[in-house]
């Protein structure tokens, strides 16, 4: 028995000193295991991929300077089948102290009826850098109903690495093949591209664990009446292969202002019954100062099945 007891020691101590070992050689192809924001995670090694993948459209230098330059704020008001929903705040700040870096921040929030029965409002920051304005750094703040939540998303642009963490849970890491926008950055960005010509316009968006290439096109062009007053509008349609934030369905539709500002005056998405419209009501930034308008507790009611 005692020869036993030694062995089931022995054997022990070889298992622990081996993982161990590995546990240090991890950490020597690794990075570090804790970050600035309190990752306690173990990073993989970074990997050279020789998967091709498209590192993004480029944007028109001239639109960068009007209509992705700061110092804007966009409200919306939220329907559901012409019932007032919620409220959607969008704005857009330069960071003074760094080149070419901007503060996108969104809040969502529940109105009305749905307000009292449901509860929402959603907080959401989004750093972005450089000329292709690619994300750093995302935070949200979640309250829907009686759940709250918070997140916190890393963006490594150099090593094409996503950094997640929800509440306290620990973090999860996923490695990419390429660039990547986020949800919020890409829709901000989908502004400063020129549609023109035939090649794809194409945004790089991490979404719902994975990469995809997204696709913009222009599906046709509008005239539109509202707090703009009279715009002429191009018509976009990002073909989204992921559900994302609000688990949309099939692709949304996104009018921007046919000018140097490219300002979103309606955005439109399918979801499980019928579908949200969110309209412009009130915009100040570099194109001016548009007030807001009076808006009608109820709107024109909607079938479920009119998606137009």
């Amino acid at each position: 028995m005692a020869i036993k007891n030694i062995c089931n020691l022995r054997t022990g101590i070889f298992l622990f000193l081996m993982s161990g070992c590995l546990f240090f050689i991890s950490l020597a192809w690794s990075d570090e295991l804790l970050d600035a924001d309190g990752f306690l995670v173990l990073r993989a090694p970074s990997f050279h991929t020789t998967e091709m993948v498209h590192p993004g459209t480029l944007p028109e230098e001239a639109l960068l300077q009007t209509a992705y330059a700061g110092g804007e704020t966009l409200r919306y008001t939220v329907s559901w089948l012409g019932i007032t929903a919620g409220e959607l705040v969008m704005q857009v700040s330069k960071i003074a102290d760094r080149h070419e870096a901007f503060a996108i921040d969104v809040t969502a929030r529940s109105a009305g009826l749905l307000a009292v029965f449901y509860p929402v409002e959603d907080h959401f920051r989004t750093m972005v850098q450089g000329r292709m304005r690619l994300p750093s750094r995302h935070e949200m703040q979640q309250m829907e109903g009686r759940r709250i939540n918070s997140k916190l998303t890393l963006y490594d642009q150099e090593k094409f690495r996503v950094t997640h963490r929800k509440n306290g849970e620990p973090a999860d890491i996923y490695q990419l093949a390429g660039p990547m926008q986020n949800e919020f950055s890409s829709f901000f960005f989908m502004r400063v591209l020129s549609f023109a010509g035939e090649a794809p316009m194409v945004v790089p968006t991490f979404a719902d664990e994975k990469r995809h290439e997204v696709v913009v096109t222009v599906e046709g062009k509008e005239e539109q009446e509202g707090v703009l007053g009279k715009r002429n509008t191009l018509k976009v349609q990002p073909h989204l292969k992921f559900k994302g934030q609000y688990e949309k369905i099939g692709d949304p539709l996104v009018w921007l202002t046919d000018d140097a500002w490219r300002i979103p005056t309606k955005i439109k998405a399918k979801i499980v019954i019928g579908s949200l419209t969110a309209e412009l009501v009130e915009y100040s930034g570099p194109a001016g100062k548009f007030p807001l308008t009076d808006i009608p507790k109820e709107l024109p009611r909607q079938s479920p099945g009119d998606t137009r």
